[in-house]
């Protein structure tokens, strides 16, 4: 069902696993919002990645917070390690100290891959940076994955409904198979919804193997073209 709103551009309030409500009580978010990588994906997601992108003309609430260059799970459940270790209470100040309004983080991002990267290609790649943070620094390698240095973004779910918009699905042939044959025959849709879905689809599911390498190639490809 969470595809099926997502393509149609609404979105029910998340359901957050027991780990994600620690993190959020242990860093202080309280809005309840979904989660999303920025030009990056990951194996350990599943077997469907929306790319998804912000409405042209969106306008965010002035005070409203929510991305980060790290993942902000990983962070709170000390899966992202750090040189000097942090405690909880260090991890919840740096992470508020860190967080971004989200009317500003694509330009705070943009100046972190000028200042980095040799090209966009390397952080969507997974590549590590090549400096951190002044009082303490994100170890750019083993034990730490990419998740330590990918840039996330956390919209509250009051606020998302109309300002994303989904560009494309990467999904596995038997994932692509299953969905269909449940919208066609279980998911009781209107039949006008079931056709505008199904036009979606074929105009922007692309089936891959690996839908990781099949989106990080794709976007790669679309940063060369910019």
């Amino acid at each position: 069902m969470l595809m099926t709103r997502t393509i149609q551009g609404k979105w029910p309030a998340p359901h957050a696993s027991e780990w994600t409500l620690k993190a959020e009580d242990g860093l202080g978010i309280a809005e309840k919002p979904y989660y999303f990588y920025v030009l990056r994906a990951e194996d350990s997601h599943g077997f469907v990645v929306f790319v998804l992108s912000e409405a042209e003309d969106v306008i965010w609430p002035p005070a409203a917070k929510g991305a980060t260059p790290f993942d902000s799970g990983g962070w709170w459940l000390g899966k992202i390690h750090t040189k000097p270790p942090l405690d909880p209470a260090a991890r919840r100040t740096a992470f508020q100290a860190l967080e971004l309004l989200l009317r500003d983080w694509k330009g705070t991002f943009e100046r972190h891959i000028h200042a980095n990267y040799g090209t966009i290609d390397e952080y969507i790649e997974g590549r590590a940076p090549s400096s951190g943070q002044t009082e303490f620094t994100i170890l750019r390698g083993p034990p730490n994955s990419p998740k330590a240095w990918t840039w996330e973004v956390r919209i509250p779910h009051e606020l998302i409904e109309g300002r994303l918009t989904a560009k494309a699905v990467y999904i596995t042939e038997a994932s692509l198979d299953d969905y269909v044959g449940w919208l066609l025959h279980e998911s009781q849709l209107p039949d006008n919804t079931t056709a505008q879905i199904m036009g979606w689809i074929s105009d922007h599911a692309i089936v891959a193997e690996s839908v990781v390498q099949a989106t990080q190639e794709s976007l790669v490809a679309e940063a060369a073209r910019d």
